[in-house]
Order: structure tokens, then C-alpha cells, then sequence
């Protein structure tokens, strides 16, 4: 048999706790490989013989052939077991290579690497005996999903398989579905009246499972989905109202910057309307202090003791001449009696306008 498109697989490397995943893998790889390998890590290497006639003193027996005396087929034979040494010692490591390194034949290998990785006939007993146990009790545990426990579940199986220990489909399957926490009663029961347990396969079993659990969380997500949305408007509305009331606040104290527009109680709104019954009454003010400014300008320049030097929106100042030299005395500023810039008279005018 040819074997040239096997030559590009990837040979298993041992690890010693990994031990029975990798003995089934390798079996796997050497039966890809040739078929007739099984039989030399079972039987040890091929040794060709040949029958020996019975005589008057030697009854008829076999003997090894020398090299000389080998056919093309006996050749192929022998050399199958040093190509599955080569296999074996190319997937270890250099500590196990070194302990199979003095073995004569690729059965010799294969039983020491079982000795070594597994122990002799007691320890496999005890392993069996505690996988089994294992199994017994096996329970979900706690925050487990129902993936996680599927993959140790199998796994227990396997090695349970790999120390001589099986159990038919329904004893698997009933284990399986009596581990699952509570919440899983009613699907349980549901597909142990449903199904057979004892034709359904576990990947079965869990792919039922699986679709109900899947199921379940788009119904978790899409409430809360909806739940985050409406909390989401909530929020958007509550910041939408302090924004409002906080331009309408800004609104008021740029009205008005020097007066406080809430009233006793706090209500921003309460104090609306004499905001814009005191800017009314500002307004009229000032028109009545412009009227009485020119009156009062145009009145000192008829007469000639005043004239003007500068003007300001807040002061008026004047220089005053003197009646007798005709010179014009030091600035001055207007009487500031009641009202800036205006004299008592004035000032009480424009105080009684302002009570009306």
C-alpha cells in the first residue's frame, strides 16, 4: 500500500497527562497510514520463516530465514515495524524518547509508553474504578453553562471508553439530563416523554438543548434591549427639561443681571410680569432724564455762565464762568442731589415719576 499522501500528516506529540487522547490519536494515524501497523504494535515485528521437513530424529519445525533468503514481501513486512519506530519516536518529546530509546521493536515501545504514562494492571484498575465513580456522581456545577458541561461530560465519557468502561445511549443520556439544574425540569421532561433515549445519540440530546438555551437568551436580550431603550428616552427627556429650564433661567438674569427673579418661594416664573413692568418703567425714565438734560444745557448756553467741555452717558462736566472777570473757573461736575447729574428739584421729579 502506498503511502506517499500520508507522509505530509502531522504526527500527535505525547504528553503524559494527555496520554489516552494521544494513544487513540496515534492508533488513528497508523491505521491511515498502513493497516497492517496495528498488527505489528499488537504482535510485534514480522521475523520470516521457513518449515524444516520432519526427519527421523527432528519432527518438522520452523526456522528463521536469513536475509539472503527474504522475498519482496517479507522485506515490505520487516520494514513496516522500524517505519512505525520512527512514527512513535517522532511524536515524543526528548525525555520520553530517551526512556524508549534501547527498545528493540515498535511493540516494546508502545508497551513501555503505556507503562510509563498509565501503570501497570493496578493502577489502570484503580483509574477505571475512580472514572467510574466520577460518573456516578456527576453534577452540574455551579455558574456552569450548558456547553461547559457537555465538554466534561464527553470527556468522562471518553476516558471511561478508554479504560474498558461503556454505558448504552439511555444510561448516558438519563445521567445526563438528571445533572442539569432546575430550571431545566421542563425541557428534561419534556424530551424524556418525547424521545427514546435509547436510540437518541447525546449530540442529540444536546443539540435540543442547545436550540431551547439559545432560544431563551435572544428572549433575554431582546427585553432587555427594550429595557435600556426605554431608560434611554427617559434619560434623553430628563436632560431635554434641565436644559429647558436652564435657557430659560439664563433667559431671566439676562433680563435682568441685577435683581433676582425668583421670589420668596424659589419659583423662577413668579416675578415674569413686574420684570417687564420695571424695564417699562426704566424706559420711561430715561426718556424724562434725556428731556431734562437738554432743557438744562440749552438753558445754561442762553445764559453764558456754563459751557460744555465733555459729555458722558454718565457725567456731564461743565466750566463755570465768572461773572466778573469773564474767565472760566475749573471743571466742575453737576450736582449729584437725588438723581446723578441733576439737581434737588430735578431728582425729586423724576422720584415721583418712577412711584406713579
Amino acid at each position: 500500500m502506498s503511502t506517499t499522501k500520508y507522509e505530509s500528516m502531522k504526527i500527535p506529540i505525547l504528553k503524559k497527562t494527555e496520554y489516552p487522547t494521544w494513544k487513540v490519536k496515534t492508533l488513528m494515524y497508523l491505521e491511515a497510514m498502513d493497516p497492517d501497523y496495528l498488527d505489528r504494535i499488537r504482535d510485534g515485528p514480522y521475523i520470516p520463516t521457513r518449515i524444516v521437513g520432519q526427519t527421523d530424529i527432528v519432527p518438522k519445525h520452523y526456522v528463521v530465514k536469513v536475509k539472503s533468503e527474504w522475498t519482496p514481501e517479507e522485506k515490505a513486512d520487516v520494514l513496516r515495524d522500524a517505519k512505525i519506530k520512527n512514527i512513535l519516536h517522532n511524536g515524543l518529546d526528548a525525555v520520553m524518547s530517551n526512556r524508549v530509546i534501547a527498545c528493540k521493536s515498535a511493540k516494546e515501545i508502545w508497551d513501555t509508553l503505556e507503562t510509563q504514562c498509565q501503570g501497570f494492571a493496578s493502577v489502570k484498575k484503580n483509574r477505571r474504578a475512580l472514572l467510574i465513580q466520577e460518573y456516578e456522581q456527576f453534577d452540574v456545577r455551579p455558574d456552569e453553562s450548558l456547553t461547559n458541561m457537555y465538554d466534561r461530560f464527553m470527556t468522562l465519557l471518553n476516558n471511561l471508553s478508554l479504560v474498558g468502561k461503556e454505558y448504552v445511549s439511555e444510561d448516558s443520556n438519563t445521567k445526563f439530563l438528571r445533572a442539569l439544574p432546575e430550571e431545566w425540569d421542563t425541557q428534561t421532561s419534556i424530551i424524556r416523554h418525547q424521545y427514546d433515549l435509547n436510540t437518541v445519540s447525546l449530540d442529540e440530546v444536546y443539540g435540543m438543548l442547545r436550540t431551547y438555551d439559545l432560544e431563551v437568551q435572544r428572549r433575554k436580550n431582546k427585553k432587555s434591549s427594550k429595557a435600556k431603550s426605554i431608560a434611554l428616552n427617559v434619560e434623553a427627556k430628563s436632560k431635554g427639561k434641565a436644559v429647558e429650564v436652564s435657557r430659560r433661567k439664563s433667559r431671566i438674569v439676562e433680563s435682568d443681571p441685577d435683581d433676582s427673579s425668583l421670589d420668596t418661594d424659589g419659583n423662577p416664573d413668579a416675578n415674569i410680569d413686574d420684570d417687564s413692568t420695571d424695564s417699562d418703567m426704566e424706559e420711561m425714565v430715561a426718556m424724562i432724564v434725556r428731556g431734562f438734560k437738554k432743557m438744562k444745557f440749552r438753558k445754561a448756553r442762553r445764559q453764558g455762565n456754563f459751557q460744555k467741555k465733555t459729555f458722558n452717558a454718565d457725567k456731564d462736566k461743565y466750566i463755570k464762568k465768572d461773572s466778573k472777570s469773564g474767565k472760566f473757573d475749573k471743571s466742575c461736575n453737576a450736582p449729584k442731589s437725588g438723581v446723578k447729574g441733576f439737581g434737588r428739584h430735578t431728582a425729586l421729579l423724576i422720584q415721583t415719576t418712577c412711584s406713579i
